[in-house]
């Protein structure tokens, strides 16, 4: 066998196995591409803070954690906003817990202050049809309203919202036109929604990543900043308009009523939102609210 055909055989066998290769990522199904999003995810924590038309009102936190069988996610809104002639102080906590595979097994939100507080527990019924199963109670002063409990059947992965754009970033190198179905679980109108989130566009954000404190103004301000790559997720009926980085975690988000919302460093964020509070109502940390 001459060295030409040799050469021609080792050709076409490199060129089998890229074919092999792109079969074989090009027919993975959802569940081995969830399982792929559930290896690469590692534990982290970012802090933004919340305007209306440049001005503070709040703050949140969205945090992962890790474990051999599990991926938990932790969130938190802390804020006073508008609604109509009023301003509501609110907080709202969530939890929810996933297989490595990225499968959710529950969750649990809970959310109190000028609003009478509430609590909804959501349970995935795994059968022959994926279903969801949430119970949702609610307690005033005066009394505790009785559990209403609803199902809903799942046709696609089921997140929370923070989550989602993690199965769309970590199955492959992000480009525009990327697209994936799921279905979220909406906390203020309690239904379970399918949607197909698309990457529309992709840009350069200046983030703060540490602060120093500034006497002059009383205030935490932007020590460092880092350029981060973020790329813009719209669901095919969302109104929000949301930019997460590569690892599928939250930049910044914006909605048409003026409140957005930039990731930044703690202090700029948390501390900052205190000493507003203490300025604003001084008796409300002495008193331990």
């Amino acid at each position: 066998m001459s060295r030409k055909t040799i050469g021609i055989i080792v050709i076409l066998i490199w060129v089998a196995g890229l074919g092999a290769l792109y079969r074989r990522s090009v027919n993975t199904t959802l569940a081995q591409r969830l399982t792929e999003v559930g290896m690469r995810i590692s534990p982290e924590r970012y802090y933004y803070t919340l305007e209306q038309n440049g001005s503070p009102i709040g703050v949140a936190m969205s945090a992962i954690d890790t474990s051999k069988t599990r991926v938990t996610a932790f969130d938190l809104v802390r804020g006073r906003f508008p609604v109509g002639d009023d301003t509501l102080r609110i907080e709202a906590r969530s939890e929810a817990r996933f297989t490595r595979g990225m499968r959710l097994r529950d969750f649990i939100i809970r959310a109190d202050g000028d609003i009478t507080p509430f609590m909804i527990r959501g349970v995935m019924q795994e059968g022959e049809e994926k279903m969801l199963r949430t119970i949702s109670s609610s307690k005033s002063k005066s009394k505790r309203d009785k559990p209403i409990t609803q199902d809903a059947i799942a046709d696609a992965p089921v997140f929370v919202p923070t989550m989602a754009p993690l199965t769309l970033m970590l199955t492959k190198s992000p480009k525009i036109g990327d697209s994936v179905r799921v279905s979220m679980y909406d906390p203020m109108s309690r239904n379970l929604k399918t949607t197909t989130m698309r990457i529309q566009a992709d840009s350069l954000f200046l983030v703060a990543d540490s602060a120093t404190f500034d006497s002059t103004s009383n205030r935490w301000v932007k020590a460092h900043q880092d350029s981060l790559r973020g790329w813009r997720i719209t669901g095919r009926t969302s109104p929000i308009m949301v930019w997460v980085d590569a690892g599928g975690r939250v930049i910044a988000a914006s909605e048409p009523g003026g409140i957005s919302m930039l990731r930044t460093a703690f202090e700029i964020a948390f501390a900052n939102w205190k000493i507003e509070e203490t300025q604003r109502a001084p008796d409300v940390y002495r008193k331990g609210r």
